[in-house]
């Protein structure tokens, strides 16, 4: 019974596996780290995007991520199903319980990464004058506040919360407001003091019943009231400096103070929680985002025959919105690139896999071939074939894929694992494939031409074709992922484009390195010496290397070429964006700078000038009627072009921006480029309701803020667009004997906790860390390392392919005198002559392509810069990747050469007989 099974056709084949199971087993291994690779890397590439959202989430301000609608209309009042207190609730709950419906009707994506509305109104500032104020004294200013959810956010410090207000204004009867601790002592107000707050239409004494201190500082609610935990301190040349700072009333008192004439900015948001947000639902959130943003929500009013003004209708804007955009841009950038150097690796990953499935073929060969010669039917031998290759590769599939899953928790969908299903069916279809060689007969010379070398020619010629075709049509389409709002997708006309190259390049060299080749044995002949001869004569006759090992070497070394090109270009533009980013010497980042604090940094040692950006803080745009939230920079700009003169880079500003007075009309304005654009066809255009004048668009990225649309004026013009003056960014010149690094931190002591300062070199390197740029630089070394290791692997498989030839051929050689070290002279020509000529050929392509590719590429999204850099080719790394990727392949081939051994010359002469 046993001999029976072994016998049968399930015996057979298992007794061939394990007659020769060494070549099965590794061609398995490669399936099974291909297949890794395959599941693993589209899950990194997807966590890698999830880490750069987050970050770029992290440097934004958390009032500009949340929905946020903002109006100096009053908002509606009176009673609704709310989660307030019921005395808050009678003037809030109505307000709430609409805010809550909005919430619902947003679509369901981008509900599920925002929180709960809040809501709160702060008017515009009152003077708070006391009975010894005189002329030239500090200027004491409140923004009345109301916070339906007051007690939520802030907890008592000294005294008590205020309570309602049902007095009038003007009047006697005091109202009564809580303060920040640090609000109080910079506007030097005890609890218990009575001032006098002077409103539009008359005076009504205040007194401050307690202090607080945030329960949570971090809480994104205070970013909405910045100005609620900590007071702004303004001075304008020598007049007395004024202090302003948000006083809290209860909220119930809203409903009292709001028919007082005191322009105030109602704010409803709805807060981002930046946790939930992930890099598969960018494209989704970005729509959804632009949907909300293009409506008006309705607000019902209940009291219809107030004096006031009161909102009939809100519209939501959110920064998210344009950080969605600009992480969908790199993250298309961070696809294109990773698609185009993976096509380089994927290509030589089947160049080794196809070299793998002809060692198992050849290892079979001989048994096959007696069972043709015996009568079993090409069908038979090809699904003997097939079987074993199911065997290699379904196997190892599940492994590679199952390990990949669980080595990368994000989730990239299945397209990974089609391209495993792809690589594990490869042995089976191609050892299929391989059936039809199988014959007893003497294989023909390939070097005799006939029927297949005309065909050959036609393949070739249909190589280039499509090759020109892809490479025409990449130049007139242009830049790749230019519409960065749309779905994310790898472009397959740049990933197919340097694969369609090398294989051009691999027609080349194989049609033109045997001229050479038949010069040099025409030489060689003439000659004593057998052994270059002979080996010249076999390189020519009957190649061990055909387009498999040829288009490895080529992509090998073009990959390796092509990323330190990358890798260079990148870093160029990294440290260009980074000068321009900073926009001087240094760039201090802080909380409001008080006029001391800059006179301070005016005096540190080696700085020359510095220039303050006094606000950056968003206006109503209007444009042909319709209305949008734009910023608005101030700066001045005598300073500005003082600190940045004699820089490259930096945004030019027009003289005529400082000109003319301040009541002049329209206010001179220069506009980011996509704004400017906008607003050149435009009718009427107005800020805030002032009428301006653009003098000029500007597309390169500016210093002053990191958005993209912004208007800037001149600090002497910027009193209708905004109510306080306090910088947060201050630019320094610094001398050229003195250390920006110094100067840097010298100011960051100055501006005191939580302040930062760039320099251009510690901005580039912390650009060059992030995400994006990161795993861009990863991305391209463990290409050029994985395409290395398999270039020399194909070296080495394509002789083990040609070592039946060679046991014939050597043995009998030996008999007749030849050396161990000649032996190996004539291995290593076998496939010396053609690698020489891919590598050289492979190093021109991969100077070639970023050419071709790269202006189809984002580059500028790794760079932080609006610009794409300029190619830029560092020859010292270029030169050094080139070197490690020949010695790679020259190491592989002298393991190939030394593969082998010496065979006796009775088993050559047997299979001599045999063939």
């Amino acid at each position: 019974m046993s001999r029976h099974s072994r016998l049968s056709s399930a015996g057979l084949v298992g007794r061939q596996f394990q007659a020769s199971p060494t070549a099965s087993i590794l061609l398995a291994v490669l399936v099974a780290v291909a297949a890794f690779a395959a599941v693993a890397l589209p899950r990194a590439i997807t966590a890698l995007h999830t880490e750069s959202l987050q970050q770029s989430m992290a440097a934004v301000e958390p009032r500009e991520l949340d929905l946020t609608a903002s109006t100096r209309d009053r908002p509606p009042v009176g009673p609704g199903e709310s989660a307030l207190p019921e005395d808050v609730s009678a003037v809030w709950g109505s307000q709430a319980e609409q805010a809550e419906q909005i919430r619902e009707r947003l679509p369901d994506e981008l509900r599920a990464v925002l929180g709960p509305p809040s809501a709160v109104v702060v008017g515009d500032p009152v003077i708070a004058s006391t009975a010894e104020q005189g002329v030239g004294s500090t200027v004491f200013r409140i923004q009345p506040g109301f916070d339906p959810r007051l007690r939520e956010h802030a907890e008592l410090s000294e005294g008590d919360w205020p309570a309602p207000f049902d007095g009038a204004v003007p009047g006697a009867e005091p109202i009564e407001i809580v303060l920040s601790v640090p609000v109080a002592e910079r506007l030097e107000w005890a609890v218990g003091e009575t001032r006098t707050l002077d409103f539009p239409t008359g005076q009504v004494p205040a007194i401050v019943t307690g202090t607080y201190t945030a329960v949570d500082p971090a809480d994104p609610f205070w970013s909405h009231v910045p100005t609620a935990l900590r007071a702004n301190r303004e001075q304008v040349g020598l007049s007395p400096p004024i202090i302003t700072g948000v006083g809290m009333l209860d909220p119930s008192s809203w409903e009292t103070v709001q028919s007082v004439s005191l322009p105030i900015q109602f704010q409803v948001w709805f807060p981002l929680e930046p946790g939930e947000v992930r890099a598969e639902q960018m494209s989704t959130l970005i729509d959804q985002l632009g949907e909300v943003e293009s409506r008006m929500e309705p607000l019902d009013q209940s009291a219809e025959t107030l004096s006031f003004r009161t909102a009939e209708s809100i519209t939501f804007r959110s920064g998210l919105r344009d950080v969605l955009i600009q992480a969908r841009s790199e993250a298309v950038a961070v696809d294109a690139v990773l698609a185009t150097v993976a096509s380089g690796p994927i290509g030589v990953t089947v160049a080794v896999l196809v070299l793998g499935a002809l060692v198992v073929f050849e290892r079979r060969r001989t048994g096959l071939e007696l069972a043709a010669a015996r009568g079993g039917s090409t069908g038979q031998l090809r699904a003997v074939l097939g079987a074993e290759g199911a065997i290699i590769g379904l196997p190892a599939l599940l492994a590679g894929g199952v390990a990949g899953t669980f080595a990368v928790s994000s989730d990239a969908g299945t397209g990974g694992w089609w391209l495993a299903a792809a690589f594990a069916l490869a042995p089976g279809v191609l050892l299929a494939a391989s059936a039809g060689q199988l014959s007893p007969l003497r294989r023909a010379r390939v070097d005799l031409g006939g029927v297949p070398a005309r065909g050959r020619w036609i393949a070739e010629l249909a190589v280039v074709l499509v090759a020109a075709t892809a490479v025409v049509l990449l130049f007139r389409r242009g830049l790749a992922g230019t519409d960065p709002a749309g779905p994310a997708s790898v472009d397959p006309l740049l990933a197919a484009v340097p694969l369609l190259l090398a294989l051009v390049v691999c027609v080349v060299v194989l049609r033109l390195y045997p001229l050479p080749l038949r010069r040099l044995v025409t030489v060689l002949e003439r000659r004593r010496s057998l052994v270059a001869f002979l080996g010249a004569a076999r390189a020519l006759r009957d190649p061990s290397a055909g387009l498999v090992p040829v288009l490895a070497v080529v992509v090998g070394v073009a990959v390796a070429v092509f990323s330190a090109v990358l890798l260079g270009t990148v870093r160029g533009g990294i440290e260009a964006s980074a000068a321009v980013q900073v926009g001087a010497d240094v760039q201090l980042h802080s909380g409001p700078l008080t006029t001391a604090q800059l006179d301070e940094l005016r005096a540190i040692d080696g700085v020359e000038a510095i220039a303050p950006v006094y606000s950056t803080d968003s206006a109503p745009l209007e444009i042909d009627g319709q209305r949008r939230p734009t910023t608005v920079v101030v700066v001045d700009v005598a300073e500005m072009t003082a600190v940045q003169e004699g820089r490259s880079g930096v945004v030019p500003l027009p003289a005529e921006l400082g000109a003319g007075d301040a009541a002049d009309r329209p206010v001179a304005v220069l506009a980011s480029g996509a704004l400017a654009e906008r607003l050149a066809g435009s009718d009427r255009v107005r800020l805030d309701g002032q009428e301006i004048d653009v003098v000029e668009g500007v597309t390169a990225e500016t210093a002053f803020t990191p958005r993209r649309d912004w208007l800037l004026v001149d600090r002497s013009k910027a009193r209708p667009f905004t109510d306080t003056l306090v910088p947060r960014t201050v630019l320094i010149r610094v001398a050229p004997d003195a250390s920006a690094r110094a100067v840097a931190d010298a100011a960051v002591e100055i501006a005191g906790d939580g302040a930062t300062a760039d320099t251009p070199d510690s901005l580039a390197t912390a650009l060059a860390a992030s995400p994006a740029a990161r795993g861009l630089m990863v991305a391209l070394a463990i290409a050029i390392v994985l395409t290395s290791l398999a270039t020399a692997l194909a070296i080495v498989l394509t002789l083990v392919v040609g070592r039946p030839a060679r046991e014939r051929l050597l043995p009998l050689l030996s008999t007749l005198g030849l050396r161990r070290r000649e032996e190996r002279a004539l291995v290593a020509w076998e496939i010396g002559p053609v690698v020489v000529a891919a590598v050289v050929a492979g190093a021109a392509l991969g100077l070639l392509l970023p050419a071709v590719v790269l202006p189809a590429i984002n580059i500028a999204a790794f760079t932080g810069a609006i610009v794409q850099p300029p190619i830029s080719i560092d020859p010292l790394l270029v030169g050094g990747v080139l070197a490690g990727a020949i010695a790679v392949s020259a190491i592989g081939a002298w393991v190939a050469a030394s593969i082998g051994g010496r065979a006796d010359a009775a088993r050559a002469l047997r299979k001599e007989e045999e063939s």
